[in-house]
């Protein structure tokens, strides 16, 4: 069976004329289609505002469900589309599509899939149309929500489950970029990406694919083809194919850069040797999304030292609540907040032990201005912060260092 599951994002549904243009194109697919869907337009983000409206600390479980009801909107929507053109669909809800989690409200990952009665619906020549972004909990059979952008995980997942030939994930820009497009007007389209590539392009913030959809993908080995839904132009593909490598295997080769805005950074003072895992161990333990975890040492080895990091802003009230736990426990004395700042990432492959694209990197951005407050260096990744306010210039002077098509001096 010549399968291909194709999921639509928020924007790709965002109103009558937009659902009916996915619905011409599904029933325009050669083979069969199975379609996730997430939530139209900015309806998340109006059911979070509603939440956050209501109480200043909404219950999970209650919140999931609230948000849950975008995606089965979008599902409904889009099978009557369908149908109105004479293609059979019915839409399914994460119970229905045998979406198992592992039942953590709010951040849930998908453990199992059992696609039993998806492919029914295939083989009867109905096109289901399925909730992305949720799934039933293992345990208690709760309905649970996955992080942002967990649609793509369900596409990536059902894909793998139901060993569809390809996952196209149709989005608002042509493909996966060697920068976000709208910001720097140089940047080009890439035609292929690794899995790896793409997966540091995600953790360093480009939001085109969920960085959980890349390591599902590559995990099951699912080709992800990721397009435009106004187009019939071809995107990027992101597999396990990689392009062949230059004939100096060790020369750096840059791959995009990616930026985050909307962060704050923290800084515990006072931080005693031994208390470094146990406030690592509780950041973790509360499922935030932490980044930059770094600290300063002191002169002696018992001494307090300082540590860092940074979240996203809109998760500093859960970060306040876990730190005033390990205050009270006097495994710090000190807690500043400073920002919003933003990360900008530059993503390469052959990085070097010495690491000289981080020193042209740093040059480059104090050249222009651009003031450095943390750095992480990683084997395929080059992290830095700056303040929010410096994050176009850092990405546009970044892409055109590493990333025009004429050599920069000193690579």
């Amino acid at each position: 069976m010549n399968l291909v599951i194709q999921k639509y994002g928020g924007t790709s549904l965002g109103d009558v004329s937009k659902i009916s243009h996915a619905a011409k194109r599904i029933a325009a697919a050669d083979g069969c289609v199975v379609a996730v869907v997430s939530a139209m337009g900015s309806a998340t983000d109006t059911m979070l505002d509603l939440a956050r409206n209501l109480t200043a600390t909404p219950h999970a479980r209650e919140l999931d469900l609230l948000l849950s009801t975008g995606e089965q909107a979008s599902a409904a929507a889009l099978a009557l589309a369908l149908n109105e053109l004479g293609v059979p669909a019915r839409s399914f809800s994460a119970r229905d599509g045998g979406i198992i989690t592992d039942g953590v409200h709010g951040c849930a990952r998908i453990v199992s899939i059992d696609p039993v009665r998806i492919r029914e619906c295939v083989a009867s020549g109905h096109v289901p149309v399925v909730t992305g972004f949720q799934g039933i909990a293992a345990d208690s059979g709760e309905l649970t929500t996955l992080s942002r952008g967990g649609s793509d995980t369900t596409a990536v997942a059902l894909a793998a489950a139901l060993r569809a030939a390809a996952c196209e994930i149709f989005t608002d820009v042509e493909g996966v970029f060697t920068a976000d497009p709208r910001l720097v007007a140089e940047a080009r389209k890439l035609d292929h990406l690794s899995y790896e590539d793409m997966a540091e392009l995600a953790a360093g913030g480009a939001a085109v694919l969920a960085h959980s959809s890349v390591e599902y993908a590559s995990t099951h080995r699912v080709p992800v083809h990721v397009r435009s839904s106004a187009t019939e132009t071809s995107g990027t593909w992101v597999t396990g194919l990689r392009p062949a490598a230059p004939l100096d295997s060790e020369r750096f080769t840059a791959v995009g850069v990616a930026h985050r805005t909307g962060q704050l950074r923290c800084r515990l003072d006072g931080v005693s040797p031994t208390a470094l895992t146990t406030i690592a161990a509780a950041l973790a333990d509360s499922l935030l999304h932490v980044d930059m975890l770094g600290y300063l040492t002191a002169d002696s080895p018992a001494a307090a030292c300082s540590l860092r990091f940074v979240v996203n802003a809109g998760d500093r009230d859960q970060a306040e609540g876990v730190l005033a736990g390990l205050r009270a426990a006097d495994a710090f004395t000190g807690c500043h907040w400073s920002g919003p700042i933003g990360k900008v990432s530059l993503v390469g492959r052959g990085f070097c032990t010495h690491h000289p694209q981080a020193r042209l990197l740093l040059g480059t951005l104090k050249t222009h201005g651009v003031a450095v407050r943390d750095m992480s260096v990683h084997a395929r990744r080059i992290s830095i912060t700056c303040a929010e306010h410096d994050v176009l210039d850092a990405v546009t002077h970044l892409h055109r260092m590493f990333l025009d098509p004429t050599p920069a001096k000193g690579m």
